[in-house]
């Protein structure tokens, strides 16, 4: 928790107005969002109880969420307040947030976890496939989740709002394996009848001043739309969280899923790669009885299909005949093209060509560039939010796992020549080899120490150990024991 949370502190913080509820003042800031024309019931809670507040400010997250009405946020500031912050991305297809892409960089600068929300305006089933395109498009990679925003009745097309919905949902869902959430209108929540089932939170708006909580089940409510933060100068809506759901859920800082809310594989992913270890078992009942071997964290494990148990909950069938579970926490889909990509972590590995390091596994934050012939040293394999495998570096960056860019290198690479020098001379005797897989079965000719010889290129052998193919076509060791640069 970033709130401090003994009561001086909190008293202090109150003064100073890191965060606060609008009180008498000389000059009134702006609207959190004047694109809300329906008050959720009643007038804003507009003064909160001291004792109210220091509750809320010493137990609780802060979550606000934000549209270019905030104008320029000042992040150094709103970063030591704010546990998460929600972004809009756009207000239906043809208006794009203009402070969005802004606001995700200064989150990221500042490390504030952030979800991003778009405002449905869609007309029918097609036009919500669009929108949803366009929303995926738009935001971040780097977002913990998206969220629908529906807050008005749109359908032109005759078909219901839950049947367009259903279909936003589903086309988003085809780009995306994070968190998807509904942010519904509380007083349209009945009139609507959205299908709450097909996200993984809701989320809704009641301001009132009885702090009544929404009367449908949520995970998050929107509170008051008149919050203040230190760093942004307009009023900002803020939100609280269901307590049976923790900022964990959201932020996906925890690797496991409330038993509330988790997420599964619904239809046969083919081949999916465990995120962590998992056991599989004899029987769709998970039991002590039933468990058999474990499964390693970042194995590919090929899928027969889904199995439910007797309760409804998905599970994965392997082609071994044994199950696992279908959990999105726990399992994701790889992606079609996953021979291109090391699926086992290497040590070390050699850039083949030239690329960029980033924030995270979605690759959509860049840090630096990385030349070719560059080392670097692997922490973890990780995966995209669509099934892509990433090597994190002990820095904590992450770069692409192609094997068109990288080369897995023997842990001992230093003690290699891995970059054509053109020429060496041998410093001891040594074999040459048909073969950078060197053998008794390739083996040639001996060379004579002294003798120098040019290098045609480096070749790798299977293990990864540096290769120097001569222009005879034949290959020597590249060990600097043997070798020197000439």
């Amino acid at each position: 928790m970033k709130v401090i949370r003994n009561l001086a502190a909190v008293v202090c913080m109150m003064v100073i107005c890191l965060i606060t509820v609008h009180t008498a003042s000389a000059e009134e800031p702006a609207p959190a969002n004047p694109d809300h024309t329906e008050k959720w019931e009643t007038a804003p809670t507009t003064i909160m109880k001291t004792q109210s507040l220091l509750k809320t400010a010493s137990s609780e997250p802060i979550i606000a969420d934000i549209s270019y009405y905030q104008k320029d946020v000042d992040w150094a500031q709103a970063s030591k307040v704010l546990d998460l912050v929600i972004i809009r991305t756009q207000y239906g297809s043809t208006f794009e947030d203009p402070m969005h892409k802004t606001y995700e960089a200064g989150a990221k600068k500042y490390e504030v976890p952030f979800g991003v929300y778009a405002y449905s305006l869609a007309e029918s089933s097609s036009d919500a496939k669009t929108e949803a395109n366009n929303f995926y498009n738009r935001a971040s990679k780097g977002t913990k989740f998206y969220v629908l925003d529906v807050e008005e009745n749109t359908s032109k097309s005759g078909e219901s709002m839950r049947t367009i919905i259903n279909s936003y949902v589903k086309q988003l869902r085809t780009k995306t394996n994070k968190k998807i959430g509904l942010y519904v209108a509380h007083h349209l929540y009945t009139s609507l009848n959205l299908d709450t089932s097909k996200f993984d939170f809701v989320w809704i708006p009641r301001y009132n001043n009885s702090t009544a909580a929404p009367a449908y089940p949520y995970d998050l409510w929107q509170y008051t739309d008149q919050g203040r933060v230190a760093g942004i100068s307009t009023y900002v809506d803020l939100n609280r969280l269901n307590s049976k759901v923790s900022l964990s859920y959201l932020t996906g800082t925890s690797s496991v899923t409330p038993a509330s809310k988790p997420r599964y594989y619904t239809a046969n992913p083919g081949t999916v790669a465990t995120k962590v270890q998992v056991n599989q078992y004899s029987s769709t009942s998970f039991t002590s009885a039933t468990k058999g071997k474990a499964i390693a964290k970042n194995t590919l494990v090929k899928v027969a299909g889904i199995v439910k148990t007797s309760a409804g909950t998905p599970r994965l069938k392997l082609t071994n005949g044994t199950y696992m579970t279908a959990n999105l926490d726990y399992v994701v889909k790889v992606t079609s093209k996953i021979d291109q990509y090391y699926t086992k972590k290497p040590s070390k590995v050699l850039v083949k060509s030239g690329l960029y390091a980033y924030n995270n596994a979605d690759l959509d934050s860049r840090v630096t560039g990385v030349k070719k012939n560059t080392v670097l040293s692997i922490k973890d394999l990780a995966y995209s939010s669509g099934g892509t495998p990433r090597l994190k570096l002990s820095n904590g960056y992450y770069i692409t796992a192609s094997k068109d860019f990288v080369r897995a290198v023997t842990s001992s690479i230093a003690n290699y020549i891995y970059v054509n020098p053109g020429k060496v001379q041998l410093k001891r005797s040594v074999y040459q080899y048909s073969s950078p897989n060197m053998s008794s079965a390739t083996r040639k000719s001996a060379l004579s120490k002294g003798k120098t010889y040019t290098v045609k290129s480096i070749s790798f052998s299977s293990g990864g150990t540096p290769r120097l193919k001569l222009s005879n076509g034949n290959y020597i060791t590249a060990n600097k024991n043997y070798v020197v640069a000439k």
